[in-house]
């Protein structure tokens, strides 16, 4: 006669087979976790935005933007990978970032004596050159 533990352990062991081998991708139409999640509640702002509210904080990051700017004169000395290198009036150099939002004024090469407007993060919102 087999013993019981055998038994049992071959019962439990082919149950764990089986329930291990299914694949939760089968379940047909099981919603996922973003699915159940509700994006604009009215009632639990954290987290969430409206597309207003983001348009308010755009405009508002362009305010504080346009507060934390300086202008800095120099001589242009080096044009490389997007960035100017400036000789300061004052004495010392600078890199300024350039991109395509810079607002370009005049031709502006090496050499030519330069004003530009600078954020916070060094980043040149306007390049021109003075005579």
């Amino acid at each position: 006669m087999i013993a019981v533990h055998k038994i049992v352990g071959l019962l439990f062991g082919s149950a764990f087979l089986c329930l291990g081998s299914m694949n939760p991708a089968h379940a047909e139409h099981a919603p996922g976790p973003s699915d159940v999640m509700k994006t604009d509640s009215v009632t639990n702002r954290q987290g969430f935005q409206s597309d207003d509210d983001k348009l308010q904080n755009v405009d508002a990051g362009k305010e504080g933007a346009a507060k934390a700017t300086k202008t800095i004169n120099g001589e242009l000395f080096r044009i490389k990978d997007g960035h100017y290198f400036i000789k300061l009036k004052e004495g010392g150099e600078v890199r300024l970032h350039a991109d395509k939002t810079t607002k370009m004024e005049g031709k502006i090469a090496k050499g030519d004596q330069i004003e530009a407007t600078v954020n916070d993060k060094d980043h040149a919102t306007s390049i021109r050159s003075i005579k």
